[in-house]
């Protein structure tokens, strides 16, 4: 029985993973409420920005032994099957899962394979389950190249025991099977060994009778071939923020042909300028690329590139909060240009989840006057370009004809085949006649 459910699975559509737009949020930080009613009464604000698809990050009870600051990591799981009473209840989250689909969004939640928190039952009742040291004492997790992590407040598990493996299927199972969510965002997906994937993802797409969503925290284009749809595109991110540092434009756009070439077939990158790790341990775009103008223009340049783009608590606001993991800081959403900003990154989102040149069209490298300062590259009949200096410049494209084209952002009609770009300026030329 279990081979034409897989065959089905293997042979659905996911049309709508292709045209997603994922909206990460922290539920302590999302609402003045902070918990699972506050995500629902704030559903407004994520379609406002155009996203279509909720990752709640971990809603899990949360560790208290070996806790880390006052309210401890999302990431230190005390039971996958259980939603944390800080949040709500099992019904607040059926609710919320009714909410989203009601509205045609879809939702997923964040899971943590590699590790769990240290007064996790498993630590009492099955301690087999668990990473020895030298010593014999269950270990803290260790990275890819096999050194200690610092993450004290969470316990390293054993995928060399089959039975942790069936406990961790079932636990997935079950949030699909019993809550009706649509995937799973995988943290640290690349710790967890590339067996488990192998097994675990077709039993994952075989649970249920419709497409969902899998997307792995991990670079490493191997993710895709173990069958996940969306991996991260860190290495993007950090070439973004060495063009705005002041390397040349062009090495950007280069960089994601090369990457793109040996992407396996179906595999996608998920795009950002932001997400939980960076605001808090780096900075939010509004900081990083030179205020709301340079983080719009970031945003162009990344959301734009094929794959699936990703909006985080916060950003379509342009908050200039550093939002901490540990603790609770509700979102100032009351930015002082709050609407136009939602307004921009609605026209972005929807561009990228409607708009042909987006969805599938072919990515090329465009050549300009103006290689070291301006990100340019083509979607199929679209092209794009982003000043990624606080000073304007004026731009010539090589081979390519853009005199009387219409902006996708401003709706406005380029004349002339220069085109002037304020500081940080971005836009998405095509010649064709307006939908």
């Amino acid at each position: 029985a279990a081979a034409p459910a897989l065959a089905r699975a293997q042979a659905q559509d996911t049309s709508w993973v292709a045209r997603s737009a994922l909206y990460e949020i922290f539920v302590r930080d999302f609402s003045p409420t902070g918990d699972v009613r506050g995500v629902i009464a704030g559903l407004d604000r994520v379609q406002a920005v155009g996203a279509n698809v909720l990752w709640l990050m971990p809603i899990f009870p949360v560790g208290v032994l070996n806790r880390k600051e006052p309210l401890g990591s999302p990431y230190s799981v005390r039971d996958y099957r259980a939603v944390n009473p800080a949040f709500g209840t099992a019904a607040d989250l059926r609710a919320l899962v009714r909410a989203v689909h009601v509205r045609g969004m879809k939702l997923i939640l964040d899971w943590v394979p590699n590790h769990t928190a240290w007064d996790h039952a498993w630590i009492r009742e099955h301690p087999d389950y668990y990473v020895r040291n030298e010593r014999g004492e269950i270990s803290v997790p260790r990275d890819e190249q096999g050194r200690l992590t610092d993450w004290t407040d969470v316990a390293q598990l054993d995928y060399r025991n089959p039975q942790l493996r069936q406990e961790m299927i079932a636990a997935m199972r079950y949030w699909l099977e019993e809550f009706g969510i649509d995937g799973f965002r995988v943290d640290v997906a690349g710790f967890v060994p590339d067996d488990f994937w192998r097994e675990a993802v077709p039993a994952l797409r075989a649970a249920v009778p419709r497409p969902i969503l899998l997307l792995a925290e991990w670079g490493d284009l191997k993710m895709h071939r173990f069958g996940f749809d969306l991996t991260y595109a860190w290495d993007s991110y950090r070439r973004l923020k060495a063009v705005w540092r002041g390397a040349p434009a062009d090495t950007f756009v280069r960089s994601e042909l090369a990457d793109l070439r040996a992407m396996p077939p179906g595999g996608m990158r998920l795009r950002f300028t932001t997400n939980h790790d960076e605001t808090a341990w780096d900075q939010p775009p509004v900081t990083l690329f030179g205020g709301a103008a340079g983080a719009r223009a970031a945003f162009v340049a990344m959301a734009l590139l094929p794959g699936r783009p990703l909006i985080y608590n916060g950003q379509g606001v342009e908050s200039p909060q550093k939002l901490g993991l540990f603790v609770r800081e509700p979102i100032a959403w009351d930015q002082p240009r709050a609407a136009a900003a939602r307004a921009f990154y609605r026209r972005v989102l929807r561009l990228a989840r409607t708009d042909p040149a987006f969805v599938a069209g072919e990515f090329r490298e465009v050549e300009t006057s103006t290689p070291g300062e301006v990100i340019a590259y083509r979607r199929g009949d679209a092209v794009v370009l982003v000043n990624t200096r606080p000073h304007g410049v004026r731009v010539a494209l090589t081979g390519l004809e853009v005199d009387r084209a219409r902006d996708l952002l401003s709706d406005r009609t380029q004349y002339g085949d220069w085109v002037s770009l304020p500081a940080y300026g971005a836009v998405v030329l095509v010649r064709r006649a307006p939908r």
